[in-house]
């Protein structure tokens, strides 16, 4: 087995996050540098509300000023970890390869839990409309038009929408040949073996920690992903970290000789939160950044 070093470890894991994480790609991204200071592991996003011009009532009439008009966002970052031991007894009798039996089960572990705070904000929302529950073309095309024509109405930007799909959807678009599947690209991003063919302005995106038979459209802006890389631990005997699209992963590597093993830490901090557009998120017309799609109960 290679000599194990925390520089290599995080090499890769960086590359084993490439083909890992995919939905906060898709969001809006809050800097780590947000979270230092006082702030914590929670901040304040500010989401600016849309101007109206005013209309001069006459001629050398006196002008009304405008004022800022803003909402805040609360995302929270939690620490996402994993911690093998590794004891004598295993490095010298179990693993035959470091990377493939340790450090890859740890990466997608962490990974899975940080697009999982993603995939938590989308799931805990509410539908705002219903595929058939026996999928027709016709049906299946209307409720993605009328998801299109709500992000139209609110004003969303034409760029940056996205429809992220369950797999049991995206099996409904691929099964009618609404759409295609672009992996053929020869690319190995994760981004892109999940995607299909785009549709209707909207990149579309699978991602199987989505509820089963559930869609979400929505602008990149009606989600925000935060993640921020732990700082290196003083006490660890050796660490580093590593930045991949956007993702930051720390190792820790070191030796604990009360039980004869090597320790393994793998972590980063990471959280997600849906955007309203009003502080009261109760209402259903502050959801003007995203439409949940799910299917209805056959009847």
């Amino acid at each position: 087995m290679a000599a194990l070093t925390a520089i290599g470890i995080s090499r890769v894991a960086m590359a084993l996050l490439n083909r890992t994480v995919v939905l906060p790609r898709t969001m809006t991204r809050v800097p780590g540098a947000d979270f230092d200071g006082p702030n914590g592991s929670s901040i304040q996003v500010r989401v600016r509300q849309p101007r109206t011009a005013k209309t001069q009532s006459s001629p050398g009439a006196v002008l009304v000023a405008n004022t800022v008009d803003e909402v805040a966002v609360t995302v929270v970052l939690s620490h996402l970890y994993d911690l093998h031991n590794l004891t004598d007894q295993e490095a010298n009798f179990s693993i035959e390869n470091f990377a493939s039996q340790v450090t890859r089960p740890q990466v997608e572990a962490v990974a899975i839990a940080a697009e999982n705070t993603a995939t938590t904000a989308m799931n805990a929302l509410t539908a705002d409309l219903s595929f058939a529950a026996v999928a027709t073309e016709a049906d299946t095309k209307a409720t993605i038009l009328a998801a299109r024509e709500a992000l139209g109405e609110a004003d969303c930007p034409a760029g940056g929408r996205w429809l992220a799909v369950s797999p049991s959807i995206a099996t409904r678009l691929l099964s009618m040949d609404i759409t295609t599947r672009v992996d053929a690209s020869g690319s190995n991003s994760a981004l892109r073996q999940a995607m299909l063919e785009p549709l209707w302005g909207f990149n579309i995106v699978e991602s199987n920690g989505l509820t089963a038979d559930t869609a979400m459209a929505y602008h990149e802006s009606g989600f925000v992903f935060a993640n921020r890389t732990p700082t290196v631990p003083r006490g660890a005997s050796e660490s580093a970290v590593a930045t991949e699209q956007g993702i930051g992963l720390r190792t820790v590597f070191q030796y604990d000789p009360t039980h004869a093993q090597d320790q393994i830490l793998v972590s980063t901090f990471g959280g997600c939160s849906a955007v309203y557009d009003d502080a009261d998120e109760s209402s259903p017309a502050d959801n003007f950044r995203f439409v949940k799609i799910d299917v209805a109960s056959a009847s």
